[in-house]
């Protein structure tokens, strides 16, 4: 093999561990001082003339990587030979230098620089037999047996301190998942200040919340709401992107790379509404725990419908980028076909394709008459004085008896209360013991956290909901009442975008047949004022069904409370 301009000189090879950042013999300044002045103490003359982009500057050889880190796969060849990958790529370039006596040899600081696992510890020992001069700054080994077992044992201690290391490292994670401590990036809505402090984003955090509010309508699509949440300004957190090889060759740090954000999309708000972090929840080892270091961003029931959503895939009803129409994916043919708006000369029109054998034949109806039938149902939905007068009647006869129900009801309440508090205890206490017995796996005890937080959510919207005097209720059903007889005058009167507010807010469908309102579903707490029995009862029945007035008797002021108390509607 030809001599080359190097053959007769060495490299020096400083690495920067990342199995121990802190500890000084890993700086590479240290190294480059200490090796330099071994060379010059022992005549070794250094290649100052070799430079190699990504690999070598002046004879100097600084790579950042572990030594520990080994390919576990390798493939045996047809010869007999084994093969491996080495996985430091500047530690590869150096012993294909020396194999091709290309360099006479290398300085090392110490063994544990040059290797801290067997395959590269047998790479180096094979080197040295071939006749390479491979030496350590702050080591001398002898050409004897003592000397080999000398290696040997350095090599072990190297290969058992990065053992020792990757141990405690895993040891501390794992006490601090235990702990209920994040270790890990958190989502979108957080800060990160240690494991043990994750606080809201102040400016993150509120357009989070209201992603969750918005998809909880069963209105929004993911796409939808990605584009609504680039535009409220949100965007994801800062971070760095990763070095190039390039980089990694020439020791940039990491902290030197700017750290950057991207405006969200669907993938973003997707991963957001399945992260149980927004609960209060931290991922571990062992599946989600409740966290000590973070506060809830929304409560368990609203989580919990938005998953049930996300098991349906709803599709979005508004839309960020399309034309605004008042009652777009609202309107539907009693056949369940939508009816899709359209503007023709000034006229805002919808229209539908009937599914095949539906009677309707007016495939056409204008906005309009939509906006009419929508006033004329505002124009009954609140209580007629009469109405108002029978149920104050009626109400001062059942106060009494209603505070005596409502009494028994928050007893057995707050007795189912305790008993699945208790549950959720008990798995929170000896959650570890389920999982080492085999008597839960960590889907399971995800699912029955679920169910009984599920539980616990219902029960305290019925503990709410009875909580208030009988006295108290009656003054809510009078001035809601009086809320709603405004809100006719208000939707007469509206803008386009506010009509829209006003009806998606009371409704969730309006049903058209024959180019009339035919029937309707409205949403909770509306349901039972539009369902009382005063209230107009449609004939959903062939084309240009009627609707009449027809007055009942025996629709008490309890029946009212119990259809539409539990919930709180907001209509503006």
């Amino acid at each position: 093999m030809k001599n080359t301009p190097f053959a007769n000189q060495y490299l020096i090879y400083n690495r920067k561990s990342t199995d121990d950042a802190d500890n000084q013999k890993n700086s590479l300044a240290y190294q480059l001082l200490r090796n330099i002045d071994f060379a010059k103490r022992n005549n070794l003359p250094i290649a100052e003339g070799l430079t190699v982009q990504g690999f070598c500057e002046a004879g100097i050889v600084n790579e950042s990587h572990s030594g520990f880190k080994e390919d576990e796969n390798f493939t045996i060849n047809k010869g007999g030979s084994v093969q491996y990958n080495i996985l430091r790529p500047k530690f590869l370039k150096l012993v294909q230098m020396l194999k091709n006596k290309e360099i006479k040899g290398v300085i090392f600081l110490c063994w544990d620089r040059s290797s801290r696992n067997k395959q590269d510890d047998v790479i180096l020992k094979k080197l040295i037999s071939l006749g390479s001069d491979v030496r350590f700054s702050e080591a001398t080994y002898d050409k004897t047996s003592s000397g080999e077992l000398h290696m040997d044992i350095d090599g072990m201690f190297a290969a058992h301190y990065s053992r020792v290391i990757s141990e405690k490292v895993k040891n501390a994670q794992h006490k601090l998942q235990l702990e209920g401590k994040c270790i890990y990036f958190t989502p979108i809505g957080y800060l990160d200040k240690g494991s043990d402090n994750k606080p809201l984003d102040p400016e993150r955090a509120p357009i989070v919340k209201r992603v969750f509010e918005l998809y909880s309508t069963g209105d929004w699509s993911f796409a939808q709401l990605g584009k609504w949440a680039a535009k409220q300004g949100l965007t994801t957190k800062p971070v760095r992107r990763k070095r190039t090889k390039e980089e990694i060759s020439n020791n940039v740090s990491p902290d030197k790379i700017p750290k950057s954000t991207r405006t969200v999309d669907r993938k973003v708000v997707e991963h957001i509404l399945h992260n149980p972090f927004y609960i209060g929840k931290v991922k571990t080892e062992y599946g989600y725990m409740t966290s000590r270091v973070h506060q809830p961003l929304i409560d368990v029931a609203l989580y919990n419908k938005v998953q049930n959503l996300l098991k349906e895939r709803r599709v979005g009803v508004y839309y960020i980028d399309k034309p605004f129409y008042t009652y777009r994916k609202m309107v539907h043919c009693t056949c369940g076909r939508g009816y899709c708006p359209y503007l023709q000369k000034g006229i805002v029109y919808y229209l539908t394709k009937c599914k095949p054998g539906c009677q309707n034949q007016n495939k056409n109806i204008r906005e309009s008459d939509i906006d009419d039938a929508v006033l004329n149902l505002f124009s009954k939905m609140y209580f007629t004085d009469e109405e108002l007068k029978e149920i104050e009647v009626e109400a001062k006869a059942e106060l009494g008896v209603i505070a005596v129900n409502r009494n028994k009801e928050l007893d057995d309440l707050h007795v189912q209360q305790k008993k699945w508090l208790a549950d959720m205890d008990y798995l929170a206490t000896n959650k570890l013991t389920l999982l080492r017995t085999n008597t839960m796996d960590v889907d399971a005890i995800r699912t029955e956290e679920n169910r009984i937080s599920s539980k616990l959510s219902e029960i305290d919207v019925k503990i709410r909901a009875q909580a208030e005097s009988a006295e108290a209720m009656l003054d809510y059903v009078i001035s809601f009442s009086e809320l709603v007889k405004n809100a006719y005058l208000y939707y007469k009167h509206a803008l386009d975008a506010e009509k829209q507010e006003l009806a998606s807010n009371v409704f969730s469908e309006l049903v058209i047949y024959g180019r009339k309102l035919q029937s309707y579903k409205a949403k909770e707490g509306f349901e039972a004022l539009l369902n009382r029995p005063n209230m107009l009862v449609g004939n959903v029945g062939g084309e240009g069904g009627t609707r009449t007035h027809e007055p009942q008797r025996g629709y008490s002021f309890q029946d009212y409370c119990n259809g539409h108390y539990a919930t709180s509607p907001r209509l503006f």
